[in-house]
């Protein structure tokens, strides 16, 4: 009996049947998933938009970076740039952006789902080999403002979702309440009635060979009981306590610019810990929302006003934006997984609402991919793709005169790459391989 059998049966028992909650079957499944590299997907959404001459990088290998994208430039191997991407459709402004972005399409009320929610229903139905427990997750901060759908990027059938911006309540539902020492020692004890289960079912032989295994179970209980295994391992020592000193009582609390940094900090924690203990394989984060009127540290105007000032405006809100995805896509990287880190087996992809953001155009979004080594992405380099698209198209309410391309390709083609099959997007009409590896020069 291979120890990854022992394992599956262990998921598949009381751990998972009682009511211990997502923690306890999370250490399981992610025991199981140790063995096996998986594929993650996390899509950032920024507001607002960018001066696309001073965010995109000149085409080629990474050198030095525009005002806007500077902050990243720690980060420049572990990226690629998208220039000359549009969104098709004609809802415009913001909020048909929003729409748009991980949809394909503004008519995202009319019972389509984003990219996130389409992938985390196909790992869903494939749970008994996923070992997932969250199909997907929605976060965020500082979303709650408007609280409305023209708000949001997530949809589930055409029900907007709301991403959940409060790690207070974002924790328990990723991790569940429990955590407690008494209730890790109770998992033990169950895992041990699930060993003894086992046993008992097997002939002799198999039963000699689960004794060769019973590592597996000192791993369950190191998992358990360690605080300094990190990421999953010990959410209770290490998220937990930062998301308790959390304190006041409205949405406003969490978006004051002192402590902005600090709710971004675990929110980013909470994101990395949940795609590292294989509870979800997907995530869609959105910083901010579309008019976003938080004032971000080291500005004193809100970043959507900054967005209809001049560039340099929009700049100073720009960068704390990317800084915040800087810090998140370190510790990805910072975070061992199967056959090197957990962004080497990640594929970021950024989106915002609008490309230019006080044109309120919807072509030259703001996006760049990130991490995803183990699934070909050749980074540390920025891709013009304008000479490959088609010019004099319309994108929202706007007409390109420069050739774009339709972000749905780009969509498709992390789907595709991350080992989806079910995932579709209306407008779409291609590929971008070229970013891939052995792919050419062309789309």
């Amino acid at each position: 009996m291979k120890r990854r059998s022992v394992l599956k049966g262990l998921s598949a028992g009381s751990i998972a049947a009682m009511s211990m909650g997502p923690l306890a079957t999370m250490l399981a499944n992610s025991a199981m998933a140790a063995e096996t590299q998986r594929i993650r997907t996390l899509f950032i959404y920024h507001p607002n938009g960018c001066v696309p001459d001073i965010f995109f990088p000149a085409a080629g290998p990474l050198g030095s970076f525009p005002a806007m994208s500077a902050p990243l430039q720690p980060v420049a191997n572990q990226l690629v740039f998208l220039d000359g991407i549009g969104y098709k459709g004609d809802g415009n402004t913001h909020e048909g952006g929003a729409r748009k972005c991980l949809t394909g399409t503004d008519n995202s009320t009319a019972g389509l789902s984003s990219i996130e929610v389409q992938m985390g229903k196909e790992d869903w139905a494939n749970r008994a080999s996923t070992g997932i427990s969250k199909p997907s997750i929605q976060m965020g901060v500082g979303t709650k403002w408007g609280d409305s759908a023209d708000k949001r990027v997530s949809y589930d059938s055409g029900t907007s979702l709301h991403s959940v911006d409060d790690p207070r309540i974002l924790y328990p539902q990723v991790f569940g309440a429990s955590g407690a020492d008494s209730n890790k020692l109770e998992v033990v004890a169950r895992a041990r009635a699930d060993l003894t289960r086992l046993k008992s079912r097997l002939g002799y032989i198999e039963a000699q060979r689960l004794e060769q295994h019973i590592e597996a179970m000192d791993v369950l209980e190191q998992r358990l009981n360690s605080a300094s295994t990190g990421g999953c391992l010990d959410v209770s020592t290490s998220i937990k306590p930062r998301v308790d000193r959390i304190v006041g009582g409205t949405e406003e609390a969490l978006w004051n610019t002192n402590v902005l940094a600090n709710i971004s900090g675990i929110q980013q924690d909470i994101a990395v810990a949940a795609l590292s203990c294989n509870i979800t394989r997907t995530i869609a984060m959105m910083y901010g929302v579309p008019v976003s009127p938080i004032v971000v540290p080291g500005t004193s105007t809100n970043d959507h006003d900054l967005s209809h000032q001049d560039a340099a405006a929009h700049t100073t809100s720009k960068i704390w934006w990317m800084g915040q995805i800087r810090q998140l896509i370190q510790k990805l990287a910072a975070t061992p997984d199967v056959n090197g880190t957990l962004l080497d087996n990640t594929i970021i992809c950024t989106v915002s609402d609008l490309g230019h953001g006080n044109r309120h155009n919807h072509h030259r979004i703001p996006m760049f991919l990130a991490g995803g080594k183990n699934a070909g992405l050749v980074t540390g380099r920025s891709v013009d793709l304008r000479p490959l698209g088609t010019p004099g198209l319309k994108w929202g309410d706007q007409t390109a005169s420069e050739g774009i391309v339709n972000h749905t390709n780009v969509l498709m083609t992390i789907a595709e790459k991350a080992g989806y099959t079910s995932v579709k997007m209306p407008t779409q009409n291609g590929r971008i391989n070229n970013v891939w590896v052995n792919n050419g020069a062309g789309l």
